[in-house]
């Protein structure tokens, strides 16, 4: 048995091992005949394999793994690499959630306010809700796996600590706001508006300023979600693989990258 550790063995199985198949038509309905390649769409059609140093075919159409065939004869994929490809593609019914708690900027030092407003901003990108009304990850696990393990990456995580401003007006000086009441027909709802008091030339007595953070960590919140589903992807994948019997010459470790790179190891 071959030790490996799980992201050189996915990137074997896709970039060498998975290209040996061919493209093969399913049949459909009337005997149209369909092409299989619902991995086309997305990060795996953008990658185009990572560029691979291997001669394609030259539609440049993917087989049903999702990958572009080589055009001579290698023989079959190894029976790992199809293993591989069927643990992946087992994260599509695999469920991603985040705690209440979830912080992942607490490597920047914020107030815990702002840590509340970026957290929730990046939940509005990472997640979304089906027409079952069921909340998931924007970005499918198994296609997440895919696309690094073809380019041979990991989703980034590093960012820089972010700088505290006053929000700036157009004359380039630090802007005022107020908040007013505004009613809309039977409904009454408060609302931001300028601050600034035209006729007195001065803010209005309840008026304030606003900070405003740059680069925004929001960004960062999103990457790092990706990163950690990413890596957590990789567990499962990796303990569907140590089944017995499921892999008949490779044995797989683990990651050697942090789950969450950016928390500081607590001393025991």
């Amino acid at each position: 048995m071959k030790i490996i550790g799980i992201e050189a063995f996915l990137s074997w199985a896709y970039i060498e091992e998975l290209p040996k198949a061919g493209r093969e038509p399913v049949m459909m309905g009337r005997g149209g005949s369909f092409d299989v390649g619902g991995y086309a769409s997305g990060w795996d059609a953008v990658s185009q394999q990572g560029e691979l140093l291997a001669e394609m075919v030259n539609d440049g159409r993917p087989n049903q793994y999702g990958v572009l065939p080589i055009a001579i004869d290698c023989g079959p994929p190894h029976p790992d690499a199809l293993a591989a490809h069927a643990a992946i593609s087992a994260l599509d019914h695999w469920d991603v959630g985040f705690p209440g708690d979830w912080n992942p900027l607490a490597d920047m030092n914020l107030a815990a306010a702002d840590i509340a407003d970026c957290v929730g901003r990046a939940r509005g990108r990472i997640l979304l809700t089906d027409g079952k009304g069921q909340v998931r990850f924007r970005q499918r696990p198994a296609e997440l796996v895919r696309h690094h393990a073809i380019m041979r990456t990991a989703p980034g995580w590093q960012a820089k600590a972010p700088v505290a401003s006053f929000v700036l007006g157009q004359n380039g000086k630090p802007a005022w706001f107020r908040k007013v009441a505004v009613t809309e027909g039977v409904t009454t709802a408060e609302r931001e508006v300028d601050g600034f008091n035209p006729k007195s030339r001065r803010p209005w007595h309840d008026a304030y300023k606003k900070m405003m953070l740059t680069p925004d960590p929001m960004l960062a919140a999103v990457d790092r979600a990706e990163y950690e589903v990413w890596h957590a992807a990789l567990d499962e994948v990796r303990r569907t693989l140590a089944t017995p019997g499921v892999l008949t010459g490779h044995l797989i470790q683990q990651s050697t990258r942090p789950a969450r790179p950016w928390e500081k190891p607590v001393a025991r």
